[in-house]
């Protein structure tokens, strides 16, 4: 199994542009962006066979009394792999990965607005030996998931990416099945914070800022939403994050002038402007990027920052290029 994955891994280090620029036309991401993508998925290959080997094999546990005590690992069974859309290959790579190497048979599941991207690596998996009997890749709606799936006898677990209320319904769920309790391993975002004290100093400031909640268009679980400053540098460092924003670049991520891409779909981007008019009535607009006239097709939405006096106006993560 080993020997399989470290194989994929090679094959995707070897096609990495393809993959880019695959993640780039139907995940909206900018090439270093994608890129980056395709490292980490690369990383997960590498990554996953090394725990393999020290975790998994048959190990010899100490006998005080001279009997002989083994422990092992074996597969569950059949793991359902749920991957988001704002990670198409690394995030679905990784899960897939991981649960093939621990002994695991795996239905992966692509988000549905970037199945091609999942397709790309369960091939790879294919070239590289994975049988297709273990291995198989399930483009489908989450309704049918929900219907057929979840309550399907020879399900043995399930590893989720994505929102905190898709993963409770999927607890809620599980927790109706009889028999055995499954795992469920998911991971989801939230209000992620960045403190700013008066010793920070404000150019590496305003980078970090820049980076994490504007890269890859705010689409991330990791991307900053809330940047809380000490009020005596708020001025001079806000005025500084204003001129840096200002420089970004909104457009075609396919152009590597392009600094931030389009919101992955419609929906996406309605709620975004929903929650921009919010803060622009409850808060104060400090910047917005302005969009060029192309952007006005597609999915493109204008990077802002917005002034709050208090947190609570947030009850639940906004997906995208919105800083607080």
């Amino acid at each position: 199994r080993r020997a399989r994955v470290r194989r994929a891994g090679d094959r995707l280090e070897r096609r990495r542009h393809a993959r880019a620029a695959r993640i780039g036309m139907e995940g909206g991401r900018t090439v270093p962006d994608a890129i980056a993508e395709v490292r980490e998925a690369v990383d997960f290959c590498r990554y996953y066979p090394r725990q393999a080997e020290q975790l998994l094999g048959t190990r010899s546990l100490p006998g005080p009394t001279g009997e002989e005590n083994l422990l092992a690992s074996e597969g569950r069974g059949l793991f359902l792999c749920i991957s988001p859309w704002n990670f198409p290959v690394s995030i679905f790579a990784g899960q897939t990965v991981a649960a093939l190497l621990a002994g695991n048979a795996v239905l992966a599941k692509p988000a549905h607005q970037t199945p091609l991207c999942g397709a790309a690596v369960v091939e790879l998996l294919h070239e590289a030996g994975v049988p297709t009997e273990v291995l198989q890749l399930l483009p489908v709606p989450g309704a049918v998931i929900d219907e057929q799936l979840l309550a399907a006898p020879a399900l043995a677990g399930i590893a989720f990416t994505g929102s905190v209320a898709t993963a409770h319904h999927l607890q809620q769920r599980l927790a109706q099945r009889p028999g055995p309790i499954l795992p469920l391993i998911a991971e989801t975002g939230g209000q992620n914070a960045m403190i700013v004290d008066s010793s920070a100093l404000p150019e590496q400031v305003v980078h970090d800022v820049l980076a994490s909640a504007f890269d890859s268009a705010g689409q991330r679980c990791s991307a900053l939403r809330v940047l809380f400053v000490q009020e005596d540098v708020a001025d001079k460092l806000l005025d500084m994050l204003c001129g840096a924003m200002a420089e970004l670049v909104v457009g075609d991520p396919a152009l590597l002038s392009t600094d931030v891409g389009p919101v992955i779909d419609e929906p996406a981007r309605e709620t975004l402007a929903a929650h921009a008019a919010r803060m622009a009535g409850q808060g104060r607009l400090l910047h917005a990027v302005p969009l060029p006239p192309e952007a006005e097709r597609g999915t493109f939405f204008a990077p802002r920052a917005f002034e709050i006096d208090r947190l609570d106006l947030l009850t639940r993560e906004v997906f995208g290029p919105i800083l607080h």
